[in-house]
Protein backbone atom coordinates (compact mmCIF):
# COMPACT_ATOMS: atom_id res chain seq x y z
CA UNK A 1 0.00 0.00 0.00
CA UNK A 2 3.02 2.63 1.15
CA UNK A 3 5.05 1.39 -2.39
CA UNK A 4 1.95 2.02 -4.43
CA UNK A 5 1.32 5.52 -3.05
CA UNK A 6 4.96 6.28 -3.14
CA UNK A 7 5.30 5.32 -6.83
CA UNK A 8 2.00 7.19 -7.38
CA UNK A 9 3.82 10.76 -6.20
CA UNK A 10 4.26 13.25 -8.51
CA UNK A 11 7.37 14.78 -9.48
CA UNK A 12 8.36 18.19 -9.99
CA UNK A 13 10.84 18.93 -12.67
CA UNK A 14 13.13 21.92 -12.02
CA UNK A 15 13.24 23.95 -15.45
CA UNK A 16 15.70 27.20 -15.47
CA UNK A 17 14.37 29.34 -17.63
CA UNK A 18 15.23 33.25 -17.53
CA UNK A 19 12.60 35.84 -16.28
CA UNK A 20 11.54 38.18 -19.21
CA UNK A 21 10.79 41.47 -17.41
CA UNK A 22 9.52 42.81 -20.60
CA UNK A 23 6.55 40.77 -21.42
CA UNK A 24 3.32 42.54 -21.64
CA UNK A 25 0.84 41.53 -19.53
CA UNK A 26 -2.49 39.48 -21.28
CA UNK A 27 -5.59 41.08 -21.10
CA UNK A 28 -8.39 38.67 -20.65
CA UNK A 29 -11.39 39.71 -23.10
CA UNK A 30 -14.46 40.57 -20.57
CA UNK A 31 -17.62 41.84 -22.32
CA UNK A 32 -19.48 41.36 -19.15
CA UNK A 33 -20.72 45.50 -18.64
CA UNK A 34 -21.00 44.48 -14.64
CA UNK A 35 -24.11 45.44 -12.33
CA UNK A 36 -27.17 45.82 -12.92
CA UNK A 37 -26.51 43.98 -16.07
CA UNK A 38 -27.15 40.41 -16.09
CA UNK A 39 -26.54 37.40 -18.75
CA UNK A 40 -30.00 37.36 -20.86
CA UNK A 41 -29.96 33.35 -20.92
CA UNK A 42 -32.93 31.75 -22.44
CA UNK A 43 -32.75 29.13 -19.62
CA UNK A 44 -33.15 31.57 -17.05
CA UNK A 45 -36.51 32.72 -15.52
CA UNK A 46 -35.77 36.37 -16.16
CA UNK A 47 -34.95 36.28 -19.63
CA UNK A 48 -36.68 38.43 -21.78
CA UNK A 49 -36.77 38.57 -25.45
CA UNK A 50 -35.40 42.20 -26.41
CA UNK A 51 -33.36 42.84 -29.77
CA UNK A 52 -31.26 45.91 -29.87
CA UNK A 53 -28.55 46.99 -33.23
CA UNK A 54 -25.44 44.95 -33.29
CA UNK A 55 -23.99 48.28 -33.75
CA UNK A 56 -24.56 51.64 -34.94
CA UNK A 57 -23.37 50.94 -38.49
CA UNK A 58 -25.93 48.17 -38.94
CA UNK A 59 -29.56 48.20 -39.36
CA UNK A 60 -29.42 44.41 -38.08
CA UNK A 61 -30.99 43.81 -34.56
CA UNK A 62 -29.94 40.85 -32.49
CA UNK A 63 -30.87 39.49 -28.83
CA UNK A 64 -29.74 41.46 -26.26
CA UNK A 65 -27.09 39.42 -24.59
CA UNK A 66 -27.13 41.75 -21.13
CA UNK A 67 -30.05 42.94 -20.12
CA UNK A 68 -31.67 44.40 -16.52
CA UNK A 69 -35.22 45.24 -14.95
CA UNK A 70 -35.90 48.95 -13.73
CA UNK A 71 -39.24 51.10 -12.63
CA UNK A 72 -40.28 47.60 -10.55
CA UNK A 73 -39.91 45.64 -13.64
CA UNK A 74 -41.87 47.36 -16.47
CA UNK A 75 -39.01 48.51 -18.71
CA UNK A 76 -36.28 46.17 -19.78
CA UNK A 77 -32.88 47.60 -20.70
CA UNK A 78 -30.29 46.03 -22.40
CA UNK A 79 -26.75 46.02 -23.90
CA UNK A 80 -24.52 44.34 -26.23
CA UNK A 81 -21.11 44.93 -24.37
CA UNK A 82 -19.25 46.87 -21.69
CA UNK A 83 -19.17 50.33 -22.70
CA UNK A 84 -22.15 49.65 -25.87
CA UNK A 85 -25.14 52.04 -25.67
CA UNK A 86 -28.16 51.22 -23.79
CA UNK A 87 -31.50 50.15 -25.33
CA UNK A 88 -34.70 50.29 -23.44
CA UNK A 89 -38.14 48.88 -23.96
CA UNK A 90 -41.72 47.99 -22.12
CA UNK A 91 -42.20 44.57 -20.49
CA UNK A 92 -45.41 43.02 -21.89
CA UNK A 93 -46.36 39.66 -21.10
CA UNK A 94 -46.47 36.79 -23.29
CA UNK A 95 -50.11 36.16 -25.06
CA UNK A 96 -49.60 32.95 -26.88
CA UNK A 97 -52.19 32.43 -30.12
CA UNK A 98 -55.61 30.90 -27.91
CA UNK A 99 -56.72 27.67 -28.60
CA UNK A 100 -59.87 28.25 -27.05
CA UNK A 101 -61.80 31.72 -26.09
CA UNK A 102 -59.87 33.00 -23.16
CA UNK A 103 -62.10 33.99 -19.79
CA UNK A 104 -63.42 37.46 -19.24
CA UNK A 105 -62.05 39.32 -16.28
CA UNK A 106 -64.64 41.17 -14.12
CA UNK A 107 -64.42 44.60 -12.81
CA UNK A 108 -64.45 42.56 -9.28
CA UNK A 109 -61.70 40.52 -10.29
CA UNK A 110 -59.55 43.03 -11.41
CA UNK A 111 -60.16 45.90 -8.49
CA UNK A 112 -58.02 42.38 -6.44
CA UNK A 113 -54.80 43.16 -7.78
CA UNK A 114 -55.17 46.70 -6.11
CA UNK A 115 -52.62 47.38 -3.57
CA UNK A 116 -55.37 48.20 -0.85
CA UNK A 117 -57.49 44.72 -1.26
CA UNK A 118 -57.76 41.85 1.08
CA UNK A 119 -56.44 39.77 -1.65
CA UNK A 120 -53.36 41.83 -2.24
CA UNK A 121 -50.95 39.63 -0.21
CA UNK A 122 -52.19 36.25 -1.53
CA UNK A 123 -51.43 37.80 -5.43
CA UNK A 124 -48.08 39.08 -3.99
CA UNK A 125 -47.41 35.60 -2.88
CA UNK A 126 -47.79 33.90 -5.96
CA UNK A 127 -46.05 36.65 -7.77
CA UNK A 128 -43.09 35.37 -5.67
CA UNK A 129 -42.86 31.75 -6.38
CA UNK A 130 -43.35 32.36 -10.11
CA UNK A 131 -40.61 34.96 -10.13
CA UNK A 132 -41.59 36.07 -13.81
CA UNK A 133 -40.85 39.43 -14.67
CA UNK A 134 -43.48 40.00 -17.30
CA UNK A 135 -46.03 39.07 -14.99
CA UNK A 136 -44.04 41.40 -12.05
CA UNK A 137 -44.19 43.83 -14.81
CA UNK A 138 -48.40 43.67 -15.68
CA UNK A 139 -49.11 43.51 -12.26
CA UNK A 140 -46.84 46.28 -11.50
CA UNK A 141 -48.73 48.61 -13.96
CA UNK A 142 -52.30 47.60 -13.61
CA UNK A 143 -51.70 48.58 -9.69
CA UNK A 144 -50.17 52.25 -10.68
CA UNK A 145 -53.60 52.81 -12.94
CA UNK A 146 -55.83 51.64 -10.59
CA UNK A 147 -55.00 53.69 -8.29
CA UNK A 148 -54.32 56.74 -10.99
CA UNK A 149 -58.00 55.60 -11.54
CA UNK A 150 -59.33 56.06 -7.83
CA UNK A 151 -57.67 59.82 -7.36
CA UNK A 152 -59.17 60.50 -10.64
CA UNK A 153 -62.56 59.56 -9.35
CA UNK A 154 -62.51 61.28 -6.77
CA UNK A 155 -61.43 64.61 -8.32
CA UNK A 156 -64.24 64.06 -10.85
CA UNK A 157 -66.80 63.62 -7.59
CA UNK A 158 -65.20 66.84 -5.83
CA UNK A 159 -65.83 68.71 -9.38
CA UNK A 160 -69.52 67.43 -10.09
CA UNK A 161 -70.22 68.80 -5.90
CA UNK A 162 -68.55 71.98 -6.39
CA UNK A 163 -70.62 72.06 -9.94
CA UNK A 164 -74.26 71.24 -8.21
CA UNK A 165 -73.28 74.15 -5.49
CA UNK A 166 -72.46 76.71 -7.88
CA UNK A 167 -75.28 75.56 -10.02
CA UNK A 168 -77.44 76.43 -6.93
CA UNK A 169 -76.16 79.45 -6.38
CA UNK A 170 -75.98 80.68 -9.83
CA UNK A 171 -79.75 80.20 -9.92
CA UNK A 172 -80.30 82.11 -6.82
CA UNK A 173 -78.53 85.29 -7.78
CA UNK A 174 -80.43 84.73 -11.35
CA UNK A 175 -83.39 84.91 -9.89
CA UNK A 176 -82.69 87.98 -7.46
CA UNK A 177 -81.57 89.46 -10.65
CA UNK A 178 -84.94 88.77 -12.10
CA UNK A 179 -86.40 90.65 -9.08
CA UNK A 180 -84.28 93.64 -9.25
CA UNK A 181 -84.75 94.14 -13.37
CA UNK A 182 -88.96 94.11 -12.29
CA UNK A 183 -88.66 96.86 -9.94
CA UNK A 184 -86.35 98.61 -11.86
CA UNK A 185 -88.56 98.29 -15.37
CA UNK A 186 -91.75 99.10 -12.78
CA UNK A 187 -90.27 102.72 -11.69
CA UNK A 188 -88.98 103.35 -14.83
CA UNK A 189 -85.25 103.75 -13.41
CA UNK A 190 -83.74 103.64 -16.81
CA UNK A 191 -85.42 106.78 -17.92
CA UNK A 192 -85.08 108.62 -14.85
CA UNK A 193 -81.59 108.00 -14.69
CA UNK A 194 -81.09 109.36 -18.10
CA UNK A 195 -83.49 112.41 -17.64
CA UNK A 196 -81.02 113.60 -14.20
CA UNK A 197 -78.13 113.34 -16.47
CA UNK A 198 -79.54 115.06 -19.27
CA UNK A 199 -80.35 118.06 -16.29
CA UNK A 200 -77.14 118.10 -15.38
CA UNK A 201 -75.30 118.15 -18.48
CA UNK A 202 -77.76 120.84 -20.85
CA UNK A 203 -77.83 123.93 -20.15
CA UNK A 204 -81.68 125.60 -18.97
CA UNK A 205 -84.05 127.41 -21.64
CA UNK A 206 -86.54 129.42 -21.26
CA UNK A 207 -89.77 128.66 -20.22
CA UNK A 208 -92.79 128.87 -22.89
CA UNK A 209 -95.01 131.57 -23.28
CA UNK A 210 -97.75 132.33 -20.91
CA UNK A 211 -100.04 133.10 -24.01
CA UNK A 212 -103.30 130.16 -23.96
CA UNK A 213 -103.45 130.16 -27.62
CA UNK A 214 -101.51 131.04 -30.52
CA UNK A 215 -101.24 132.80 -33.55
CA UNK A 216 -101.53 130.51 -36.28
CA UNK A 217 -103.35 130.27 -39.96
CA UNK A 218 -106.91 129.87 -40.03
CA UNK A 219 -106.89 129.43 -36.31
CA UNK A 220 -109.28 130.70 -34.00
CA UNK A 221 -107.59 133.69 -33.65
CA UNK A 222 -106.74 134.78 -36.89
CA UNK A 223 -108.42 138.26 -37.69
CA UNK A 224 -110.57 138.29 -40.84
CA UNK A 225 -108.74 139.65 -43.76
CA UNK A 226 -110.47 141.99 -46.59
CA UNK A 227 -110.14 141.00 -50.04
CA UNK A 228 -108.34 144.55 -51.08
CA UNK A 229 -106.44 144.68 -48.27
CA UNK A 230 -102.66 143.09 -49.24
CA UNK A 231 -102.01 139.68 -48.59
CA UNK A 232 -98.75 139.74 -45.97
CA UNK A 233 -97.46 136.51 -45.39
CA UNK A 234 -95.57 136.49 -41.33
CA UNK A 235 -94.83 134.32 -38.85
CA UNK A 236 -98.36 133.24 -37.07
CA UNK A 237 -96.69 131.88 -34.01
CA UNK A 238 -95.22 135.19 -32.72
CA UNK A 239 -97.08 137.58 -35.18
CA UNK A 240 -93.73 139.30 -36.44
CA UNK A 241 -94.00 140.34 -40.42
CA UNK A 242 -89.85 140.55 -40.77
CA UNK A 243 -89.80 136.22 -40.79
CA UNK A 244 -91.75 132.82 -41.83
CA UNK A 245 -92.85 130.27 -38.80
CA UNK A 246 -89.69 128.27 -39.89
CA UNK A 247 -87.70 130.64 -39.29
CA UNK A 248 -89.02 131.81 -35.45
CA UNK A 249 -86.66 131.89 -32.34
CA UNK A 250 -89.96 131.03 -30.44
CA UNK A 251 -91.28 128.12 -32.49
CA UNK A 252 -92.60 125.25 -30.72
CA UNK A 253 -90.68 121.90 -31.55
CA UNK A 254 -92.71 118.71 -30.47
CA UNK A 255 -91.02 116.77 -28.07
CA UNK A 256 -88.60 114.01 -29.40
CA UNK A 257 -88.26 110.45 -28.51
CA UNK A 258 -84.58 109.93 -27.10
CA UNK A 259 -83.12 106.81 -29.36
CA UNK A 260 -81.54 105.21 -26.77
CA UNK A 261 -83.54 105.47 -23.37
CA UNK A 262 -87.24 106.34 -25.02
CA UNK A 263 -87.70 109.58 -22.98
CA UNK A 264 -89.05 112.70 -24.15
CA UNK A 265 -87.24 115.11 -21.94
CA UNK A 266 -84.00 115.14 -23.60
CA UNK A 267 -82.58 114.31 -26.76
CA UNK A 268 -80.48 111.64 -28.07
CA UNK A 269 -76.75 113.75 -28.01
CA UNK A 270 -77.57 113.90 -24.47
CA UNK A 271 -78.32 110.44 -23.14
CA UNK A 272 -76.47 109.14 -20.17
CA UNK A 273 -76.54 105.75 -21.81
CA UNK A 274 -74.91 107.23 -25.37
CA UNK A 275 -72.14 107.82 -23.39
CA UNK A 276 -71.53 104.76 -22.00
CA UNK A 277 -72.03 103.09 -25.55
CA UNK A 278 -74.38 101.03 -24.92
CA UNK A 279 -76.33 100.48 -28.30
CA UNK A 280 -79.75 101.70 -29.38
CA UNK A 281 -82.95 99.39 -29.40
CA UNK A 282 -84.01 98.49 -33.38
CA UNK A 283 -87.06 100.23 -34.37
CA UNK A 284 -88.40 98.51 -37.24
CA UNK A 285 -90.60 100.69 -39.86
CA UNK A 286 -94.26 100.23 -40.42
CA UNK A 287 -94.23 97.80 -43.68
CA UNK A 288 -91.19 95.28 -41.81
CA UNK A 289 -93.95 94.91 -38.68
CA UNK A 290 -96.31 94.26 -41.48
CA UNK A 291 -94.39 91.65 -43.36
CA UNK A 292 -92.79 89.86 -40.23
CA UNK A 293 -94.25 86.84 -39.59
CA UNK A 294 -93.32 84.48 -36.32
CA UNK A 295 -93.23 81.00 -36.77
CA UNK A 296 -96.37 78.69 -36.11
CA UNK A 297 -96.03 75.11 -35.62
CA UNK A 298 -98.98 73.62 -37.75
CA UNK A 299 -100.76 70.99 -37.14
CA UNK A 300 -102.70 68.18 -39.61
CA UNK A 301 -105.97 66.45 -37.80
CA UNK A 302 -105.98 63.53 -40.26
CA UNK A 303 -102.25 62.31 -40.04
CA UNK A 304 -101.47 63.90 -36.69
CA UNK A 305 -97.93 65.51 -37.68
CA UNK A 306 -96.58 68.70 -36.75
CA UNK A 307 -95.37 70.85 -39.89
CA UNK A 308 -96.42 67.73 -42.84
CA UNK A 309 -96.03 69.83 -45.09
CA UNK A 310 -99.46 70.08 -46.60
CA UNK A 311 -102.52 71.36 -45.05
CA UNK A 312 -105.38 69.75 -43.88
CA UNK A 313 -107.67 69.07 -46.72
CA UNK A 314 -104.88 67.91 -48.85
CA UNK A 315 -103.61 65.18 -46.46
CA UNK A 316 -101.82 62.01 -47.89
CA UNK A 317 -103.97 59.88 -45.56
CA UNK A 318 -107.50 61.44 -47.49
CA UNK A 319 -108.11 59.96 -50.68
CA UNK A 320 -110.51 61.73 -53.53
CA UNK A 321 -112.86 60.84 -56.36
CA UNK A 322 -111.74 62.30 -59.45
CA UNK A 323 -115.26 61.69 -60.85
CA UNK A 324 -117.47 63.66 -58.39
CA UNK A 325 -115.06 65.14 -56.14
CA UNK A 326 -115.66 63.60 -52.60
CA UNK A 327 -112.76 62.90 -50.34
CA UNK A 328 -112.57 60.12 -47.40
CA UNK A 329 -110.31 58.39 -45.33
CA UNK A 330 -107.62 56.13 -46.36
CA UNK A 331 -109.02 53.44 -48.88
CA UNK A 332 -112.06 55.71 -49.15
CA UNK A 333 -112.27 54.96 -52.91
CA UNK A 334 -112.58 51.23 -52.54
CA UNK A 335 -115.87 51.19 -50.96
CA UNK A 336 -117.13 54.84 -52.54
CA UNK A 337 -119.74 54.83 -55.43
CA UNK A 338 -120.84 57.82 -57.22
CA UNK A 339 -124.51 59.19 -57.93
CA UNK A 340 -126.09 57.80 -61.22
CA UNK A 341 -126.61 61.26 -62.94
CA UNK A 342 -126.37 61.11 -66.78
CA UNK A 343 -125.40 64.84 -66.41
CA UNK A 344 -122.70 64.53 -63.91
CA UNK A 345 -119.12 65.76 -65.49
CA UNK A 346 -115.69 64.55 -64.49
CA UNK A 347 -114.52 66.17 -61.48
CA UNK A 348 -112.67 69.37 -63.72
CA UNK A 349 -114.64 69.59 -66.07
CA UNK A 350 -117.21 72.39 -66.84
CA UNK A 351 -115.03 74.91 -64.96
CA UNK A 352 -115.32 77.00 -68.05
CA UNK A 353 -118.54 77.99 -69.57
CA UNK A 354 -120.69 75.97 -72.19
CA UNK A 355 -119.45 77.48 -75.44
CA UNK A 356 -123.12 77.44 -77.08
CA UNK A 357 -124.21 79.55 -74.18
CA UNK A 358 -121.94 82.71 -75.40
CA UNK A 359 -121.99 82.07 -79.41
CA UNK A 360 -124.81 83.60 -81.19
CA UNK A 361 -126.99 80.46 -81.83
CA UNK A 362 -125.72 79.44 -84.95
CA UNK A 363 -124.56 75.93 -85.36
Amino acid sequence: MLESLASAATQIEMIEEPIDYHREEEVIEDDDPGLPYFPNNPASLHFYPLYIPRDDDSPDKVLAPYIYYRNQSQEVVGCMKRGAPPYAGPVYIHTPNPVQLPIPLTNTQVRQFARDDPWAYAIDEVLRRLEDPRIDAEVSCLREKLQLQDKIQKQLDDIRRQERQLVGAQFSVEQTIDAIRDRMERACLYQTLADAYARMVVRPTSSPSDRPLGLRARGPLEMPQLHDEPHNRGCWECGSLNHRRKQCPERRCPHRQCTYCQSYSHRSPQCLFKRLAIPAPRQRTVTEALSHQEHVLTWCGKCLHNNPGHEEVDCPTRELCRNCGQRGNLFFLRTHKCDDNEEQLMYGEGEEGDPELYSDGES
